[in-house]
Parts: structure tokens; sequence; C-alpha cells
């Protein structure tokens, strides 16, 4: 059913709820794959390696694989960067063309300013162009 799964994660509590969701459902269906991706968009290929921004990012999809791993389900991570802010829906979609996922998983809200973006735009953007369903996961519903 849900072979390939692309979850995307930024540390927002919608976003960890999203993950938490994910790996429960991965290991329910008994998916071959999932790919965590985090979008950083304050990290650029002109910057350092050890930049925190990118370290933080790679310590975010770390910590989140474990989750996938526990359950017995095989989990890539990656990092997108040179992506703008305003660009991280499109850093979305353009993975899952790539990756040709099954489905994807995000949380409803991630840490975008509000100034910035409207409330849910980048979720509500991978919902209206993804090339599979989508799994909006607000926190707090399981509750």
């Amino acid at each position: 059913m849900f072979d390939k799964i692309m979850v995307a994660t930024d540390g927002s509590p919608n976003a960890e709820a999203a993950v938490i969701s994910a790996a429960e459902l991965a290991a329910k269906v008994g998916t071959r794959e999932v790919l965590l991706i985090h979008i950083c968009p304050g990290c650029t290929a002109d910057i350092d390696l050890k930049d925190a921004n990118r370290e933080a990012a790679e310590d975010l999809v770390r910590k989140g694989a474990e989750l996938f791993r526990a359950g017995g389900t095989p989990v890539r991570t990656q990092v997108e960067i040179d992506y703008p802010p305003e660009s991280v829906g499109s850093a979305i979609l353009d993975t899952a063309r790539r990756e040709k996922p099954d489905l994807i998983v995000l949380g409803s809200r991630g840490l975008s300013s509000i100034r910035g973006m409207l409330l849910g735009s980048v979720s509500n953007r991978v919902v209206q162009n993804a090339p599979c369903p989508v799994l909006v996961i607000k926190h707090g519903a399981r509750e």
C-alpha cells in the first residue's frame, strides 16, 4: 500500500507529531522505505559543513530516524539546502517528484513566521501539488 513514505520535518510540534504518526503507520503497513527530509533554508552550499544550521538540521533528521528504526522500518535521511524560506513547499515537492513516494506525511503548520507566510501555506502547497497522496498531521489531534 505505502511501500515508500516521505516525511518532511522542521522540528515544530506539528512536524514531530507527523514523524511519530508516520513511524506508527510505516510499522503497521510494512513500509519498505521511509525518506525523512528537512528543508534547511539557513543552509547553503557556500557554508562550511560544520555550520550550526546544518548541524542542527542533521541532528533533527537523525533523531527522527531513530523512531522509524525502533519500529523496524528502514529509513534514509536527507537535508535539502539552498532553498529560500519561502520555497520550502517547492523543495518538498521537488524531492517528492525525484523520489516518487507513495505517500507524503507532514505537519499542518511549521516554524515559518506568520509575517513571511500564511499559516499552513507549506502544507497547503504540498497538498495541492503533490504527485501522490498527502497526510497532514496536526499536533494534539490525537489527544
